[in-house]
């Protein structure tokens, strides 16, 4: 039987993991220009309204708002939407919670849907079960860098007259059937955040093809206030997201290195998808055809039953074995529905509003959500990480450990 680390056996992974710097002397170069510009504020500098065009344009899209978060962003979106108070929203059980904010603060309700086994993302047959006469959108979630089935939201955004809203934070420059994520539909977000593929710390795009949808983005990103036109005189109740020039300058920077750490993580993580394919008891992500992961993080199946063991214990000899990883963890580690704000509906102190309140006719219990798949992905889910600076020897060595453990505890069995 083979001898796990874990057991005194000696390690898979003995070198350390490539790495890399995010940062260097193009971000300088961009934040010493905002510097000597001295000026901070985006509406009277330059680099946040160049980033702006150069992500639209990366995208083939008319239009980009940036703003001060991923968070934001979905925020900012489904304000565009002007949705009644009481509306609801359908979205992954399994998401952030940045995904929810925003339904929550336009007084909107979270409902959830169930997972695709072999992919995690959201499933339009869940979803369509979910479709009441008060749905306004579907925000779909591109989940892990892998573009969601968008055919069929479109179709059930066409066939209910519903918005259909992508939220693309974890999955820059994705393919499905030729078209990037986020172009699909009137109106997308993306997320700058420090642990995205690129990031200026903490920020935010809005993409759409939309004039309407642009002008009200750019409103409602910097309370309701014109910059084009000068007026202050807002008329409808609108937060403060702007993205400063020191977050434009460094995301400027980040997006030009962006197309070639897509390539290096598809290259190293559709790798180690193809030697996971082969090992007994573990199944990787599904990557359906005509669709391109881009592996913001990589995840595969533990098959617990088969191997007789848990995805913690498997994840606790995984480590031992050199490959960091988490267990029970996707996004969260738990579905977003067990979370205490829906549980005991408390978004707001001392009430339960929007989840019950008589003048937007909601009464909405979170206590019976029934999400079986992703409940039952926590139990086997392992969580790699997956950086543009491994090497392919590192993705061999990540591939050689899961089948050692794997085989140890199949012939154990």
């Amino acid at each position: 039987m083979t001898q796990l680390a874990i057991n005194g056996g000696p390690k898979t992974k003995t070198r350390p993991f490539g790495t890399g710097k995010r940062f260097g002397q193009e971000e300088k170069d961009q934040l010493m220009e905002v510097i000597d510009n001295d000026m901070l504020f985006y509406c009277m500098g330059n680099k946040v309204y160049e980033f702006q065009d150069e992500f639209a344009k990366m995208h083939d899209m008319k239009h980009c708002v940036a703003c001060s978060s991923g968070t934001a962003a979905v925020h900012i979106a489904l304000g565009t939407l002007q949705l009644k108070p009481g509306s609801e929203v359908i979205t992954s059980s399994i998401t952030d919670m940045g995904s929810l904010t925003g339904i929550l603060y336009q007084n909107l309700i979270p409902v959830f849907a169930d997972i695709e086994a072999d992919t995690y993302n959201m499933d339009p047959k869940s979803v369509e079960e979910c479709i009441t006469e008060k749905t306004g959108a579907i925000l779909v979630v591109h989940h892990t860098g892998l573009v969601a089935d968008m055919d069929a939201f479109l179709a059930l955004g066409e066939k209910y007259n519903l918005h259909i809203v992508e939220d693309v934070a974890q999955a820059y420059l994705g393919e499905y059937k030729g078209k990037l994520a986020g172009t699909m539909t009137p109106i997308s977000t993306f997320s700058l955040n420090h642990f995205k593929h690129i990031t200026c710390g903490s920020g935010g795009m809005i993409l759409t093809n939309d004039e309407d949808k642009r002008k009200f983005a750019s409103l409602f990103s910097d309370k309701c206030y014109d910059r084009e036109t000068g007026i202050k005189n807002p008329y409808f109740l609108a937060p403060n997201y702007q993205m400063t020039e020191l977050q434009g300058a460094v995301a400027l920077a980040q997006l030009k290195k962006l197309p070639w750490i897509i390539k290096q993580r598809r290259k190293l993580g559709d790798k180690l998808t193809e030697h996971l394919k082969t090992i007994e008891g573990i199944t990787p992500q599904l990557i359906p055809e005509g669709t391109k992961h881009t592996y913001f993080f990589f995840v595969f199946r533990v098959d617990t039953e088969k191997l007789s063991v848990t995805s913690a214990e498997f994840s606790a000899a995984l480590k031992e074995e050199g490959i960091p990883n988490v267990a029970n963890m996707i996004t969260g580690g738990m579905p977003e529905y067990a979370y205490d704000v829906f549980k005991n509906r408390s978004a707001f102190p001392d009430s339960q509003h929007p989840f019950v309140n008589s003048e937007l006719g909601t009464n909405i219990s979170y206590d019976n959500v029934n999400c079986p798949v992703a409940e039952k992905a926590f139990t086997q889910v392992i969580n790699l990480e997956m950086n543009e600076f491994f090497t392919e020897q590192d993705i061999e060595e990540m591939g050689q450990a899961i089948e050692k453990v794997a085989r140890y505890y199949m012939e154990k069995r």
